[in-house]
């Protein structure tokens, strides 16, 4: 399995630049096709007479086109020197249904968490939770800030043996393989044996694929699951954590609900999610 054809979330914000320039060094690893998918921030007014807000969204309409225009030409400039396979699509905030049908012919959707200090990428405070789940397909978030590799050399693989966690783990294979070190890291507690399945010797999965895995079981933890896998990924001085949706164990609420929220708000690393 490999990555031939990923979509790369782009704005008009301050961290478009580095989030593109880091999406083509994937795709050129991967001989991926590159799709430049440009979303825009589309105000919805829900007051009577329309009639009143038609000039100020003719005004907001023609600035945004402005700013997609440019962003288009910058991908291309961009593009073309890195020698990718790319072509490029724009949508506006609201139309969420085009939008996902669009990243379900990618193989991986890469996009920055919300930075609540830039405008520009003001999609909606749960757009990033509602598209991982509508999607179906795995999406690798990026902090809003900061510098990371264009290569993931030891990843933490956060593991319950559960078919959320199977499926992060299937989707995240290209990554997997190519990484120096796996870190599996699970938390032994009690088992709903009415309900979970058998445990099975994931390491011994992964090496058949050429992973080369490390252990890492853990008794308890004290901290919600979000705060403790931040915490175990920065101790394993990991480049990136690999997880999905957890049933019946701690883990459930791991990309459920509230924990979703705070991977994405405190993420000081990129994450793959799938669900």
């Amino acid at each position: 399995m490999s990555y031939k054809s990923m979509t790369v979330f782009l704005d008009n914000s301050a961290a478009s630049s580095s989030r593109l320039d880091f999406s083509l060094a994937l795709a050129a690893q991967h001989d991926a096709h590159l799709t430049g998918l440009h979303l825009s921030y589309s105000p919805q007014f829900y007051y009577d007479p329309y009639a009143q807000w038609a000039p100020v969204m003719v005004e907001w309409e023609a600035g945004v086109q402005k700013k997609r225009d440019l962003a288009k030409e910058n991908f291309r400039t961009v593009a073309r020197k890195s020698g990718v396979n790319f072509d490029w699509v724009d949508y506006q905030s609201t139309e969420f249904k085009q939008v996902v049908a669009q990243a379900r012919a990618s193989d991986l959707s890469i996009l920055s968490q919300s930075n609540p200090s830039d405008l520009e990428t003001d999609l909606g405070e749960d757009f990033p939770e509602r598209f991982v789940f509508k999607l179906g397909r795995p999406v690798l978030f990026l902090p809003h800030s900061g510098v990371f590799p264009k290569t993931f050399g030891r990843i933490v693989l956060a593991w319950d043996g559960g078919r959320e966690a199977a499926r992060a783990m299937a989707d995240a294979m290209p990554l997997l393989k190519q990484a120096q070190l796996v870190t599996v890291l699970t938390v032994l507690e009690k088992v709903d044996k009415k309900n979970d399945l058998p445990e099975i010797d994931i390491a011994a999965y992964l090496a058949k694929h050429d992973v080369l895995v490390d252990l890492d079981r853990n008794e308890d933890i004290d901290v919600t699951p979000a705060d403790w896998l931040l915490y175990r990924a920065a101790d394993l001085k990991a480049d990136l954590i690999v997880m999905g949706a957890y049933g019946h164990s701690r883990f459930t609420e791991l990309v459920l609900g509230g924990t979703t929220r705070a991977m994405l708000k405190k993420m000081t690393l990129p994450v793959l999610m799938s669900h």
